[in-house]
C-alpha cells in the first residue's frame, strides 16, 4: 500500500481551532473528560504541525519521536495531570499557545488573527 499523504497543515490549524473552542466550552461546562480530551486533540494538531515542519511524518504522529527537544519540551505543559478546572485551564493554555507557535510557521497572518480569539478563551494575553 501506498504511504499515506502527509495532512495539509492549513488543515491542522483549522482542527486544532475547532479542538480549542470544544476544551473551552467542555472546561466552562465543568466537562473534565471531554476538555481532557479536547486538549489531547488540540496537542495532536500541534504534534502533527511540528512534524511537517521538521520534514517528518506527521500522520498519526509517526514522526513524534524525531522532533528536537526544542518543538517538544513546550507541549509537556499540555498534558493534564488531573481533572480539577486549574490544571485543566493551564494544559490548555499552554495548547493553544503551542498551536500559534506552530500556525505561525504555516501562515504568520492566520496565527495573529487566531491570537486573539485563542487568548481570550485562555485567559492569556490578548
Amino acid at each position: 500500500m501506498p504511504a499515506a499523504a502527509p495532512p495539509e497543515a492549513g488543515g491542522l490549524v483549522g482542527m486544532g481551532w475547532l479542538y480549542a473552542l470544544h476544551a473551552r466550552s467542555s472546561i466552562e461546562r465543568g466537562h473534565g473528560w471531554q476538555a481532557l480530551y479536547m486538549i489531547d486533540g488540540l496537542r495532536d494538531q500541534v504534534v502533527a504541525l511540528a512534524c511537517l515542519r521538521h520534514d517528518l511524518l506527521a500522520h498519526q504522529a509517526r514522526g513524534v519521536d524525531g522532533l528536537p527537544v526544542s518543538a517538544t519540551d513546550p507541549l509537556l505543559g499540555s498534558l493534564v495531570g488531573a481533572l480539577d478546572d486549574d490544571s485543566l485551564r493551564r494544559a490548555f493554555a499552554v495548547a493553544t499557545e503551542a498551536l500559534l507557535t506552530e500556525a505561525a510557521h504555516v501562515d504568520p497572518d492566520l496565527a495573529e488573527r487566531l491570537a486573539g480569539p485563542l487568548r481570550a478563551m485562555t485567559g492569556g494575553p490578548g
